[in-house]
């Protein structure tokens, strides 16, 4: 059986789907300002290869996926738009077309639902106004924030504690230091305008006056739109954790009453280049695009498979050249002769579903293929690269 680490319990469980053979994932997606790296391809890769292989199991997927190009803090879009000069509905436009040529490039699936966050400005407004109608939330000098004090269990996800979480805030920015909220931890469900905001920030119309929706409110929005009140797999970075994640789950209860908003958290590791996290801010990126101009999509999907999703590593130019030569190895022998392509291996299918119940663990899936790949029969050999979402 399935099982899969919950960072919400932190242990791995056994999967079993709210609704028997359906499942329902909801993916933290790109703020779209610049183009696709490293770090992007492996946590979206991953859930590719989750997605494929809950297919296979059997299981009916309904996956979205959301574009972050409006929210109450969006000044990496606004100020890249302003200094090229451009309307940031444009800019965002361009870079979400560009993530999403360089991830079909890697054979990745497109998610049902993939949705932007300007898009569904009014949905995030009436799951405010349910929490201001629940008592969760309070209005103050236009703006609107959920009151943590009212969700007893805030800090659930994370395992933080308030100074813990009061340094977290800091370092992204959540304006801790606002006279306006309750609580310094209180979230931002919507903004006011200022009245000096400058022309080329947007705001929108509501019940509360103008105004940006919160970061956090959008994926709440978004998730719960398209999927329901409730639904199975959330994933998304660790770094979401807090105060993102958290934040939905006390926003997404607090406005529906039920609990819990995702039975399993899943968080991908980060990866690092020249000893650092890859980040735009620091500007240590290697690009999917760049690569792809030097390597096969196919040894892009390798080098990154070859991580396990929760361990975080550092990319080097000799790992991508070893994924390579590793994909040509298995490309000759799926186009070669092979003796045992009309042998069947049910020990094979059998240990690479083993490997995959585990906590989805690729990197063992393919240092198995490689052991093995001369005695694995050609049909199987190429229905677990299929799985997995290798282009043949």
């Amino acid at each position: 059986m399935l099982k899969i680490y919950n960072s919400l319990s932190g242990k791995k469980e056994t999967f079993s789907p709210l609704k028997n053979k359906e499942v329902k994932i909801y993916v933290c997606g790109i703020t779209p300002y610049d183009t696709t790296h490293l770090g992007h391809a492996f946590s979206y890769i991953f859930y590719d290869a989750l997605i494929r292989y809950l297919i296979f199991k059997g299981y009916k997927v309904k996956y979205t996926q959301n574009v972050t190009d409006i929210n109450d803090r969006d000044k990496d879009i606004l100020q890249r738009a302003e200094e090229q000069n451009i309307p940031w509905q444009k800019l965002a436009d361009f870079w979400t077309k560009r993530f999403l040529g360089d991830m079909k490039s890697l054979n990745w699936i497109m998610p049902t639902n993939y949705v932007k966050a300007s898009e569904n400005i009014p949905s995030m407004i009436n799951l405010i106004q349910k929490l201001l109608d629940n008592g969760f939330a309070y209005e103050k000098n236009g703006s609107v924030y959920f009151n943590i004090s009212m969700k007893k269990d805030f800090g659930k996800l994370s395992k933080l504690n308030a100074s813990q979480m009061v340094k977290l805030a800091k370092e992204f920015d959540e304006d801790v230091e606002n006279v306006d909220k309750k609580h310094p931890l209180d979230i931002t469900l919507w903004r006011a305008t200022s009245s000096n905001q400058p022309k080329h920030i947007p705001s929108f119309e509501s019940p509360f006056g103008e105004g940006r929706p919160g970061w956090h409110i959008e994926c709440s929005a978004m998730s719960m739109f398209s999927l329901g009140d409730q639904f199975d797999i959330h994933g998304g970075g660790v770094d979401l954790i807090y105060p993102h994640h958290e934040s939905e789950i006390a926003q997404s209860e607090g406005a529906s009453g039920k609990i819990p908003f995702a039975k399993y958290w899943m968080h991908t590791a980060p990866v690092a280049y020249q000893g650092k996290k890859m980040s735009k801010s620091l500007g240590n990126l290697i690009m999917v695009s760049d690569l792809l101009h030097k390597y096969s999509p196919n040894a892009i999907r390798w080098l990154l498979l070859s991580h396990h999703y929760r361990k975080a590593w550092e990319f080097y130019e000799k790992d991508i050249i070893l994924a390579q030569d590793n994909w040509k190895t298995i490309k000759n022998i799926i186009n070669g002769d092979s003796r045992n392509n009309n042998k069947t291996d049910q020990i094979s299918m059998d240990k690479f579903i083993k490997l995959m119940d585990d906590d989805i663990n690729t990197p063992l899936v393919l240092s198995f293929i490689l052991e093995r790949s001369n005695n694995i029969p050609k049909h199987s050999l190429k229905q677990i690269l299929l799985i997995l979402g290798f282009k043949i």
